[in-house]
């Protein structure tokens, strides 16, 4: 016959194997979700770091991109003053007046270009409008009173 104490040290000892058992699962869950968590944290931190170096990179090439342009406007600009000295030493100032006006005349003249090619954009747009929708009813024409699709 098995003595009662025994048995019940027998399935107190159980328990506590259980138990034990239980908590180093539950410590694993744990350990397992904090290092999940310091993961998170670390793509995180990593992806603020590229964040931040793409935009320190973006900022140098605008830097770069706005030296350029000015550099180009300045020899452009330094041309043009050395064009009119040499210019006026041969022609004179009335002479480079009217280069000017013509300057000016073609300036307007491709403005007036551009204008006229907006516009010709925008009817082109407006046309392809009208043709979806005429298509569009032909369309729903032939699906509902011929039955054609």
């Amino acid at each position: 016959m098995i003595d009662p104490f025994a048995q019940g040290v027998k399935t107190l000892s159980e328990s506590l194997d259980a138990t034990r058992q239980a908590s180093k699962s539950l410590s694993k869950s744990i350990e397992g979700i904090q290092q999940e968590g310091l993961d998170i944290a670390q793509r995180k931190a990593q992806e603020r770091r590229r964040a931040l170096r793409e935009a320190e990179l973006k900022k140098q090439t605008a830097l770069i991109k706005a030296l350029e342009d000015w550099k180009q406007k300045k020899q452009i600009s330094d041309k043009e003053a050395q064009l009119k000295i040499d210019f006026v030493k041969k022609y004179g100032a009335k002479e480079w007046e009217a280069v000017l006006k013509i300057k000016l005349d073609i300036e307007n003249l491709e403005r007036k270009n551009h204008a006229a090619f907006e516009h010709d954009a925008k009817e082109i747009q407006r046309v392809k409008f009208w043709c979806f929708i005429a298509a569009l009813m032909v369309t729903l024409w032939l699906k509902f009173v011929l039955g054609a699709f």
